[in-house]
């Protein structure tokens, strides 16, 4: 009877060497899920960051075209009066000099402000053909109290 308990003890032994492996590879095969679903995680949060960084580049573009927008508006609106003035009725004092007020107005800053006064020497520059002296001394005269105002 005592070698019938030792075959019973072995066989006893090998299914719990058995079981012990069927958990070790149980055990192995999660820990491998869970690191494949870490994996996916990090991924999903990497993808999710580049997705608000390009949304919130996204934003600022829009905001960005919008105000280049604006500001295409405002200058075609000048323009649109500048060219009225000049082909219609421009504006003249009694010594022909066109005010320089108006065609500085809506300026607000130094850069807006030299761009303003290039784009109106390039139209009132005494060699073009709306030239005229006294208006380029009156938009210098201008451009120069705005200049030290803006400073």
């Amino acid at each position: 009877m005592a070698k019938d308990l030792t075959c019973q003890e072995t066989i006893d032994m090998q299914t719990l060497e058995d079981r012990h492996k069927e958990l070790e590879k149980a055990w192995n095969d999660l820990l491998k899920e869970k690191r494949e679903f870490e994996a996916r995680i990090h991924t999903l949060e990497q993808q999710e960051k580049q997705f608000e960084l390009k949304w919130d580049l996204l934003i600022q573009e829009t905001q960005k075209l919008a105000d280049d927008k604006k500001q295409f508006e405002l200058k075609k609106k000048f323009y649109a009066q500048v060219h009225a003035n000049l082909v219609e009725e421009p504006i003249y004092e009694s010594d022909n000099i066109v005010h320089g007020e108006m065609f500085f107005s809506g300026v607000s800053n130094k850069k807006d402000l030299k761009k303003r006064y290039k784009d109106l020497i390039k139209i009132y520059h005494p060699d073009g053909q709306a030239g005229d002296t006294a208006t380029v001394a009156e938009i210098n005269r201008e451009y120069e109290d705005l200049k030290t105002q803006l400073s």
